[in-house]
């Protein structure tokens, strides 16, 4: 029995968004309601497929030349199989693919997607086994209602990287989201990189750990805000730089590296010495540079054994954010 190709019309997506829109918690289980989570996690995928947000791309490889396949030759279509609600991607560059990295075959359905000499012609995913694999390491998949509504039923721009910027992640403070979920052993299945970052290759074995470091990133970030309201832009960089390293650690490459727990371990302190007032009015004139210099350290192997060298550069973050604040002005 081979999957049926399942047309999407737009009625259809306005009922999906309806539906994802009056969910009644901002975290919801996939297990509540599988199909219709398979359906999100499907539409997702399918909006980002192709696109300059396409995280699967640039690991799929044409398996003559060895050359990656072009982002933008990548399609998408809904398709159900024996129940499932799915995505088949493909590329109209090749017909015999590779995947180059951890993981990324066990999320792609074995029966459907492979060529009979091993290559694939395409990638079925079905998100209702990815979840059963997901559980079978201890963890959940969980949809995200502001989450959701802010991309794949938003401001999706198929032009744009990260949707609407990273800003709005600081904005909303989005650090303080993701360590609760981590910390719950849960994990948002909305798009590409949830499914090629996280949840490909996960492995319970780290998580324990994970848990332990996620809770204390939420905590830190939680006893910081506790007494304010509405944070302020600049008293805001320093957790969304603690949820950009703890989503590092969160992916299964970067489990357990001694390098991003050493930063991770350093802006928690950082962020306990309160040197940058929540809430205080301060207008931040300029985002400090030295943010991308403290992601890039952390992903620097054996940084943990030069501490000197991340705790300026955090240092640095501070003083730049200071520097760039104008008190009194919101």
């Amino acid at each position: 029995m081979k999957p049926t190709v399942v047309s999407f019309s737009s009625k259809e997506v306005a009922r999906l968004r309806r539906k994802f829109e009056n969910l009644n918690s901002e975290v919801t289980l996939f297990s509540d309601d599988v199909y219709f989570s398979s359906q999100v996690a499907s539409y997702g995928l399918a909006r980002e497929v192709g696109t300059v947000n396409d995280e699967l791309a640039r690991f799929v490889f044409d398996a003559d030349s060895k050359n990656a396949v072009t982002q933008s030759s990548f399609k998408a279509e809904f398709v159900e199989w024996r129940g499932l609600f799915g995505v088949r991607i493909y590329s109209s560059e090749s017909r015999r693919l590779t995947l180059r990295t951890s993981g990324f075959y066990d999320v792609v359905h074995p029966e459907l997607s492979f060529n009979s000499d091993g290559t694939l012609h395409s990638l079925y995913v079905f998100p209702d086994i990815i979840h059963r694999i997901a559980k079978s390491h201890g963890v959940d998949l969980v949809l995200v209602k502001t989450w959701g509504m802010n991309s794949i039923f938003g401001g999706f721009d198929p032009s744009k990287g990260y949707y609407q910027t990273n800003f709005w992640e600081i904005e909303n403070n989005d650090s303080i989201k993701f360590a609760d979920l981590i910390r719950h052993s849960q994990i948002a299945f909305l798009g590409t990189h949830d499914l090629i970052a996280h949840i490909a290759g996960i492995d319970q074995s780290h998580w324990p750990l994970l848990k332990t470091l996620a809770d204390r990133v939420y905590h830190s970030i939680h006893s910081y805000f506790k007494n304010t309201q509405k944070p302020t832009i600049a008293s805001l960089i320093l957790p969304y730089t603690l949820g950009v390293v703890l989503d590092d650690l969160a992916q299964p490459p970067s489990y357990s590296s001694l390098s991003h727990m050493a930063v991770l371990e350093e802006l928690i302190a950082r962020l306990g010495k309160n040197e940058i007032a929540p809430n205080q009015p301060t207008l931040l004139t300029e985002f400090p540079k030295s943010f991308q210099t403290i992601i890039d350290l952390s992903r620097t192997a054996d940084i943990q054994q030069t501490p000197e060298l991340y705790q300026t550069k955090i240092q640095s973050l501070v003083q730049e954010i200071l520097s760039a604040s104008i008190t009194g002005v919101s």
